[in-house]
């Protein structure tokens, strides 16, 4: 009950933290480190109007700078769309948004995610082995 207890809290915060890390990037206006984020989250590039949306939302009059975050996303989907770590994407039961779809490798890096989230759906209905 208790070991129950503390991994929700756990998760809790986790969420928190991952929600207010892109608020503080846009507050630092680290704009590279954002795309940076965005990219190892295996996420879509935002958009300039995002990222001006972001800085707007922030409520100063932040400058969004798009080819620091551009930079940065390149950085970051380099490390995302790594086949070697594919499988373990999807054996968590994370979603992929097609964003290696352009990069060498992108066949492999498919076919071991859905490997491994064919194991992740095993493992949900019971029938992994």
């Amino acid at each position: 009950m208790i070991k129950t207890f503390f991994a929700l809290l756990a998760g809790v915060l986790l969420v928190g933290c991952a929600a207010s890390t892109t608020q503080g990037l846009v507050d630092e206006q680290n704009w590279y480190g954002l795309g940076e984020q965005d990219g190892q989250r295996g996420l879509p590039q935002r958009s300039l109007r995002d990222l001006r949306t972001l800085a707007a939302e922030a409520g100063e009059t932040i400058n969004a700078n798009y080819l620091d975050y551009e930079q940065g996303y390149i950085q970051g989907i380099d490390a995302y769309c790594d086949p070697k770590h594919a499988y373990q994407l999807g054996l968590d039961g994370n979603p992929y948004m097609g964003v290696c779809e352009s990069r060498p490798g992108s066949q492999r890096f498919r076919m071991e995610w859905q490997r491994g989230y064919n194991d992740f759906q095993s493992q949900a209905n019971g029938l992994f082995y």
